[in-house]
């Protein structure tokens, strides 16, 4: 496995726990499964674009 596959589940963790803070968790973790699904990325990309497209939204 390289590098670029290898989950980082305590930077995960921090956008799940942000996500959860704003009030948008539910939304972040949906968004990212329809990112990793619909671009074939990676768990850790798709987490933080989620995360900055969810953040931005609610700004």
């Amino acid at each position: 496995m390289n590098n670029n596959m290898e989950i980082n589940g305590k930077r995960i963790e921090e956008l799940g726990f942000e996500a959860s803070k704003k009030g948008f968790f539910q939304e972040w973790r949906t968004l990212t499964k329809v990112l990793i699904k619909e671009n074939k990325i990676s768990l850790n990309e798709a987490s933080e674009i989620a995360f900055k497209k969810l953040l931005s939204k609610k700004n």
